[in-house]
């Protein structure tokens, strides 16, 4: 799950929707890890179709356990949040995004080449989010 990563294939990041949510109330912050990390552990899930690349199976396993917990335990706090439950654009635009990274995956045959553009994506949305998380952690102290 690293190395080099090939260029020929694009994929977008959506950069736009993380400045967005960056400026959201601690809630959505929550909300939308909680949704980015479930699409991410969706996308890592499909394991019969990584046989291209040459991860370790056991360290995406205990990759998927991190973002599984981490998630489980983000839930743990939406579900706390006196705010109805609303489909919000963010989730919208999140979802469409990773649907285009597993159609890209599709189209390229789920080739090792696009895997290393995929996990490129995911390692960058990975470093959004903690930005993401230290900025609402910040925010949800000063509530305090």
């Amino acid at each position: 799950m690293g190395g080099p990563y090939p260029e020929s294939i694009k994929v977008h990041f959506p950069g736009a929707l993380y400045n967005l949510i960056d400026k959201a109330e601690v809630e959505d912050q929550v909300k939308f890890l909680v949704s980015t990390l479930d699409h991410i552990i969706s996308l890592t899930d499909a394991s019969e179709h990584m046989n291209s690349v040459q991860w370790s199976p056991k360290t995406v396993e205990y990759f998927l356990k991190d973002l599984h917990r981490q998630s489980s335990e983000l839930k743990e706090c939406v579900a706390q949040y006196q705010k109805p439950s609303q489909k919000e654009s963010y989730e919208i635009r999140i979802k469409r995004h990773f649907r285009t990274l597993k159609k890209i995956l599709k189209k390229e045959k789920y080739s090792a080449q696009a895997w290393g553009q995929i996990w490129r994506a995911v390692r960058t949305h990975l470093q959004r989010m903690d930005i993401i998380a230290e900025n609402a952690k910040k925010k949800f102290l000063q509530r305090v």
